[in-house]
């Protein structure tokens, strides 16, 4: 009997997945865990997937509940947990040690052989390390027979097998039955995720079950990560452990090695990785998420959608949920700080901007709306920017002691500072400051070097060498590294010697800093590829002064880098910036729930116009359409690009379709108005452009060729309705 589709449950018979177990049709795919703070991988997780001959590859929501009360959901377990320890074995031969987990049935787990099937299975790989299987039970299946749960979990506890809650927080646990079960990890639903950073009671929850977890002394893992902002807001409430789309998608057992070798984390999640979070500031983050969701919801009704928003929360700033907080509980924590005053004025602004769209929207006048909105925006990024000032200004030492009053640098442009912003790709330099990477074992030399160098440059810091390598191939990579020679584990040589091993970072000039200053030692050192050598006691204005020597070969270097995103003809950026920028304000607009447009363009007749003046004539033709475009007022954070030949292209974040619309009829109009002449053209005497123009609203799995491929149409529609033209996409 072939199943058939009801909703999203493929009903099938028994017999028929009886059948597909025996067929081989069951798949196992793998989906990573990672613990965000260290970047490292630390097991999979394996799900259940069946492979139909005619459906194609069925998730278990499709299949499993039609046998959760028969044994066969028993015999698929016992071929899970079998799978899973032949997997392991497997990378185990090919090098990579990895731990899996696999959950469990209420039916099996409460079967009376599954403790003997379990150990037979063990069994067949006796070299398998300890902890290499991790099982998992839904919290409510542990609810069901807590004294049996604790029988089972106990047992395998003495085999090397660790135990989770699973989708912990939907059930009705109290405190005495974390007693009772003896799990080693909690891991927080996805449902409690998903609106971690709109909702503050859903925030609230979740720093409660990590609260509860830190209690028991038990791990805590987080399902569902699909951003790399809600991977940093569970890393301050202290779950550093996550799985979900955000990191990767489920996959076969074949691409998990590839991936691994491949993996580096979120750069947010590096750059915050050393800062601890007092949990007294917790109302902070609280706050500066229900402000972003008041300015979402704004935005949304002007959308569209109802507004969710009473009368005085909209206009009354003492009546929000962040107002609230400033009036009280941030007035009274940090009311004597001038960057928390500086909020007020801004606040109050918000809620000026928020009904005067409102209103507009009411009565139809939709463009002054949306012109207001992109004035809120604003608004609410300079909140931001001062909420994340105020919380770098409050970090303290695990230790107590303050090791800066103020975290330097970053106060505008730092993604991890800026949840909602999208990354930055450009150098340390080019944001204002130089980034200066400090690493020392000991407390008071990286204290003393911040010091004298944080009023000139940005500080990061690391303690040791694998965290040093890890901070140097962020994404966001230092322009220098301070390198003490002497510390455990990995010494400064060979932190070095790896640094320029890795292309990824061997640009980065290494300044050695040790009380080592014998001739053989600097030889060593500059053998390992570093710069220069610094001796201890420091000299700090011999410090100041050879950092800034260095940092200023290294910015001559990165400003010839710089040139390869340029475009040698006519000084706008090239192919490779645009596709950069496109991937990135694809997925900034995804974040602000904003739309982005994009312009393709294709200048007409241009092969006629080569023909007719020559190659060199047409090398200013395109020289001058670029400088037009540049020149043609766009708004700041627009891009404008030679695509390729006599094609460019304009991205447009955060604009609308009729904004776009009307920005596509000017740069057509500038264009013309350079009256470059162009006696072949058939469309006019001088030269003219052809525009498409499309507009979608990205989400964070949407593609964002797919807006390509809009504006790519509309561009070939305007050139076939006769050119000199803008066509909007439908």
């Amino acid at each position: 009997m072939s199943p058939v589709s009801a909703g999203n449950v493929c009903v099938v018979s028994i017999v028929h997945l009886e059948q597909a177990l025996i067929a081989g049709e069951l798949r196992l795919h793998y989906q990573p865990k990672i613990n965000m703070r260290s970047g490292q991988v630390v097991g999979m997780e394996a799900l259940l997937r069946w492979q139909h001959p005619e459906y194609g590859l069925l998730l278990p929501g499709q299949f499993l509940p039609q046998i959760e009360r028969h044994d066969l959901i028993i015999a698929i377990g016992n071929w899970v947990i079998d799978q899973a320890l032949a997997q392991i074995h497997a990378w185990r031969i090919a090098g990579l040690t990895l731990s899996v987990s696999v959950n469990l049935a209420v039916r099996q787990l409460q079967h009376p052989n599954f403790l003997t099937g379990l150990r037979a299975s063990l069994d067949a790989y006796p070299d398998l390390p300890q902890q290499s299987l991790e099982l998992e039970i839904l919290e409510s299946a542990a609810l069901d027979n807590t004294q049996q749960v604790r029988a089972v979990i106990v047992a395998c506890r003495d085999w090397g097998i660790g135990f989770a809650l699973d989708d912990f927080g939907t059930g009705y646990a109290s405190l005495s039955y974390l007693r009772e079960i003896p799990a080693d990890v909690l891991k927080i639903d996805r449902s409690f995720i998903a609106d971690l950073l709109d909702d503050g009671d859903d925030l609230i929850l979740v720093e409660a079950v990590i609260g509860l977890a830190k209690a028991f002394r038990r791990g805590v893992v987080a399902e569902g990560v699909e951003t790399a902002e809600q991977g940093l807001m569970l890393m301050r409430l202290g779950c550093d452990v996550a799985q979900g789309f955000g990191i990767a998608r489920p996959m076969p057992a074949a691409e998990v090695p590839g991936w691994v070798a491949q993996y580096h984390p979120d750069a947010q999640w590096s750059l915050w990785a050393d800062i601890p979070w007092e949990m007294e500031d917790f109302p902070l983050l609280v706050a500066k998420y229900d402000h972003i969701s008041w300015v979402r919801c704004v935005l949304n009704h002007l959308d569209g959608d109802d507004l969710q928003l009473a009368q005085t929360e909209l206009s009354d700033h003492h009546q929000c949920r962040f107002g609230h907080w400033y009036d009280h509980q941030g007035l009274e924590r940090y009311g004597h700080l001038p960057i928390f005053r500086e909020l007020a004025p801004i606040h109050q602004a918000v809620h000026r901007l928020g009904p005067e769209i409102v209103r507009l929207h009411a009565q139809g006048e939709t463009e002054r709306a949306r012109a207001l909105a992109v004035e809120l925006l604003d608004a609410r990024d300079r909140i931001l920017e001062r909420l994340d000032d105020l919380q770098r200004s409050v970090v303290r030492e695990p230790t107590g002691p303050r090791m800066f009053r103020e975290k330097p640098g970053r106060a505008d442009q730092d993604d991890a500072h800026k949840p909602l912003h999208a990354e930055s790709r450009l150098s340390a330099h080019r944001r204002g400051k130089p980034l200066i990477l400090v690493v020392d074992d000991v407390p008071t030399n990286i204290e003393l070097l911040a010091g004298v160098l944080s009023p000139f440059y940005q500080i990061k810091f690391a303690t040791h060498g694998a965290r040093a390598l890890e901070l140097a191939d962020c994404p966001e990579k230092p322009d220098l590294i301070l390198l003490d020679v002497m510390m455990p584990g990995m010494d400064g040589y060979e932190v070095c010697r790896r640094l320029k091993e890795n292309p990824a970072t061997r640009g980065i000039p290494v300044i050695f800093i040790t009380a080592r200053s014998e001739s053989a030692d600097q030889i060593r050192g500059f053998n390992c590829g570093a710069v220069d050598y610094i001796a201890k006691p420091l000299e700090l204005p011999v410090v100041v002064a050879r950092v800034r020597t260095h940092l200023n070969l290294k910015l001559r270097t990165d400003l010839l880098e710089a040139q390869a995103s340029i475009d040698a003809l006519t000084g706008i950026p090239n192919r490779r910036r645009f596709d950069e920028t496109f991937r990135q304000e694809w997925r900034r607009s995804a974040r602000n729930l904003m739309p982005m447009s994009l312009l393709m363009i294709d200048v007409d007749h241009f092969k006629a116009f080569n023909d007719r003046y020559g190659h060199g004539a047409g090398d200013e033709c395109l020289r001058q359409v670029g400088i037009a475009l540049s020149a043609s007022q766009l708004r700041p954070g627009d891009l404008v690009a030679r695509y390729g030949g006599e094609e460019f292209a304009v991205i447009l974040p955060g604009c609308h379709s009729a904004g776009a619309h009307t920005i596509a009829e000017r740069v057509r109009q500038i264009v013309e108005s350079l009256n470059l002449a162009h006696d072949d053209s058939p469309v006019a005497p001088c030269v003219t452009i052809s525009l498409g123009c499309a507009t979608l609203k990205p989400s964070m799995d949407s593609d964002p060729g797919e807006l390509f491929l809009h504006a790519d149409a509309a561009l070939y529609r305007a050139k076939q309705q006769g050119r000199n033209r803008v066509v909007v996409a439908v």
